[in-house]
């Protein structure tokens, strides 16, 4: 920014000025007469058009068009990020401009602070809007000379006219609108109005107007800011990405979507009349969805923080149906070979459910998460087998590839299986001894190797 002269900001103004020229529809007509004029060999007529274009070229001299720009119709238009006009189309209230103003530095929300720039928006008279495109006009790297003024830059005064003290003039003008700097400032009977408590219990303060007004305004340049990114979706690398989805053997590219939008659509048939950004939008304004969001419970259990092993009763819920049979079994009258196989049905579901478990936290918890919990050891190496392979977990990674949790796993798993029937059968409990002990063990170990045959990546 610092390279930035004078010289070059003047040059942008004049190049400004010959393009707005150029393209006004009055000076296009008179020029084409021009032409035919001079085809028909009619001086008079030359000389008729050729005093209009003069007067119409005049309006755009560059110390013409400055002083009605920077002392009367500057004052036409309001700069601003929120306005008024989209809250209400006949609103008469003041505009703000947010990029002038202390950026907070609590981020926990989305705001118009959250973009790292947004466009400025005009609202006003639509004869004054040429003022609002030169100060967004770019004059160096994607610096506008909006963002020159902001900034304080010192080639801004002498850019503005030779004359020095016109020059500080207009800048002040420019500044005073830009700035927000309202002599009176004014809310209009069709904004909202909010009272909002200056302390948690206005009602018990003994002070008269313990409330602060608050007339809530259209973000309107952040809405314009989720219009161009929903607009995105219908850019040629988005559309290209979408068709490659529909072809094989080829790499895909990932592509976005925004799903249940709304519409809103401000101005009616003049949208220009609320505001510039809006008219742009051709007075759309895209809504996302705000509705509560649908939670769908985990068929699994929950893993909580001071929780010390997962052989509880809540994975004992989850692997109800294998402990039915197992239930079932014991209570059923005794047959040597039956009872045998019902129980290992039994120990099959309930060992299936519990590795379908297991994967199911080692793949969607983040690695290393086991190191805030308050789980037996044994189960953080079973269940966080990624985190050996952080920086600073050297131990872990140790005692992981050594597999002596394993055998701890089998006896946890065990002594689960175990407590349960005592629980259940407590007449009887002192049938559940060791030989039942060292049947559950072998059950476990014989599941972890047919898991390792497998590759399932359990253990």
């Amino acid at each position: 920014m610092n390279d930035i002269s004078w010289q070059d900001i003047r040059k942008v103004i004049l190049d400004f000025l010959q393009k707005r020229l150029a393209n006004n529809s009055n000076y296009k007509t008179e020029t084409s007469k021009l032409e035919k004029a001079k085809e028909l060999g009619d001086q008079v007529a030359v000389n008729e058009v050729q005093q209009k274009l003069d007067e119409l070229a005049k309006r755009f001299e560059f110390e013409t068009w400055m002083e009605d720009a920077a002392t009367r119709r500057i004052f036409w238009i309001s700069l601003c990020h929120f306005t008024s006009k989209e809250v209400h189309s006949s609103s008469s209230g003041d505009n703000i401009n947010y990029s002038t103003q202390t950026k907070p530095i609590n981020k926990h929300y989305v705001s118009s602070a959250t973009p790292l720039t947004l466009s400025l928006n005009c609202s006003g008279n639509a004869a004054a809007l040429d003022v609002f495109s030169l100060l967004n006009q770019s004059i160096k790297d994607d610096i506008t000379f909006l963002q020159l003024i902001i900034d304080g830059h010192p080639g801004v005064l002498p850019a503005l006219s030779d004359d020095q003290q016109k020059a500080s003039l207009y800048l002040a003008n420019f500044k005073k609108a830009i700035f927000n700097d309202f002599d009176k400032p004014k809310a209009s009977e069709l904004n909202k109005q909010l009272y909002w408590p200056n302390d948690e219990e206005p009602y018990l303060s003994k002070q008269d107007n313990n409330y602060r007004l608050l007339i809530p305004l259209h973000p309107s340049s952040l809405c314009n800011y989720l219009y161009e990114k929903v607009q995105t979706r219908f850019s040629e690398e988005n559309k290209y990405a979408r068709e490659l989805r529909k072809k094989k053997d080829v790499e895909h590219q990932p592509y976005f979507s925004f799903h249940d939008l709304a519409v809103v659509k401000l101005g009616g048939s003049n949208p220009q009349g609320v505001s510039q950004l809006t008219s742009n939008q051709g007075g759309r304004y895209f809504l996302l969805p705000s509705i509560p969001p649908k939670f769908k419970n985990s068929p699994f259990p929950m893993v909580g923080k001071q929780q010390e092993t997962i052989f509880n009763h809540s994975l004992q819920g989850f692997c109800r149906f294998g402990f039915k049979l197992l239930f079932d079994m014991v209570e059923s009258p005794k047959n040597i070979v039956e009872e045998r196989d019902d129980r290992k049905d039994a120990l099959a579901v309930i060992l299936s459910l519990l590795l379908k478990f297991a994967r199911y936290i080692q793949t969607t918890q983040p690695a290393g998460w086991s190191r805030d919990y308050s789980l037996n050891f044994n189960e953080k190496l079973w269940l966080d087998p990624q985190r050996a392979q952080l920086e600073n977990e050297e131990e872990f990674k140790k005692l992981y590839e050594q597999g002596d949790w394993q055998q701890s796993l089998e006896k946890r798993f065990a002594t689960w299986i175990q407590n349960a029937l005592k629980e259940k059968f407590k007449n009887f409990k002192q049938q559940f001894a060791d030989p039942e002990f060292s049947e559950w063990r072998r059950e476990f170990n014989a599941a972890v190797k047919a898991s390792q045959r497998k590759r399932e990546g359990i253990f």
